[in-house]
């Protein structure tokens, strides 16, 4: 099958094309750098074509003679927003899928595959839901035959955080745990997410007009995540909870940097509860997401 994977060269675009180019597909990363493409050895078989799916224009013709879509975009700087710089969720998760939704019903692209995300909902307060929530109302109303993939926290080679809480662990005595209350979450493996995509494509007939969560099979909370972390990489460190409130001050006067590395609504984001319920994957597509510690050490461990 010819797949297009919109924002193939991101952490989970990378699984999600790497995965499919495993199973035999022919493989074209949809980005707005395709040289990127040939120096990520995950893509290593896929082709490269030039969009951006927040300009409409630059996608005309981007999907012609494929056979289905993955849309897996992140915007740059995820999950920081910047908006002076048009970097949010609503343009990229909501405008740009929805973007992309319509070059495939005008390319005669039936299939479309949408990586979303735990707790989507169009009416939420928070940013992050409602824009992956209306995306994932506008692609069931779209005619196009879809799944919808909500991970929870995914984790792996070159993520966003549990590669940063590896990195402070190497070099400080001290690792600090955003918030204090509770946080329940279940991390997964961004192969597992890989393979839950591969398998909707291997399972045409049964898994298609569905949504699916995945996440690990343990729901943890940060802490116990934190100090799994530790314990995998031998490491004693003296986890140390930030009271959100306190992050948020902190951070506040780092959105006046072009690319902030943090700012208070990405401590917000990073809080968030991310429970799932993996029934209809392990029934449906048979992916049985690894625990932590397994997930961890596949790259942890020399």
């Amino acid at each position: 099958m010819k797949i297009v994977v919109a924002g193939g060269t991101g952490f989970l675009g990378r699984a999600a094309a790497g995965s499919l180019l495993d199973s035999g597909h022919a493989v074209t990363v949809l980005t707005r750098n395709p040289d990127r493409v040939r120096t990520i050895p995950r893509l290593a078989g896929a082709d490269a074509r030039r969009g951006d799916v927040t300009d409409a224009p630059s996608l005309r013709g981007t999907l012609a003679g494929a056979d289905a879509v993955v849309c897996a975009v992140q915007f740059p700087n995820h999950p920081i927003e910047v908006e002076r710089k048009g970097l949010t969720y609503d343009r990229f998760d909501r405008l740009g899928t929805e973007n992309l939704i319509r070059e495939a019903q005008d390319s005669g692209v039936n299939r479309f595959f949408y990586l979303s995300g735990a707790g989507a909902d169009p009416a939420s307060d928070l940013v992050w839901y409602r824009a992956k929530g209306r995306a994932e109302e506008s692609l069931r109303h779209s005619g196009l035959r879809y799944v919808i993939l909500r991970p929870s926290w995914a984790y792996g080679p070159g993520d966003q955080a549990m590669s940063k809480f590896a990195s402070i662990a190497r070099l400080s005595p001290v690792l600090p745990q955003l918030g204090v209350r509770t946080q329940r979450i279940q991390p997964v493996h961004a192969d597992d997410v890989g393979l839950a995509v591969r398998r909707s494509f291997e399972l045409l007939e049964v898994a298609w007009d569905k949504t699916f969560e995945i996440g690990g099979p343990d729901i943890m909370t940060m802490n116990a995540v934190l100090h799994t972390l530790l314990d995998v990489m031998g490491l004693r460190r003296l986890v140390v909870p930030i009271p959100v409130v306190l992050a948020k001050l902190g951070t506040a006067p780092l959105k006046l940097l072009p690319r902030p590395p943090m700012t208070p609504q990405g401590i917000e984001f990073a809080v968030q509860d991310g429970v799932v319920d993996t029934s209809l994957l392990e029934k449906v597509l048979e992916v049985h997401p690894v625990p932590l510690r397994v997930g961890l050490e596949r790259y942890l461990v020399p």
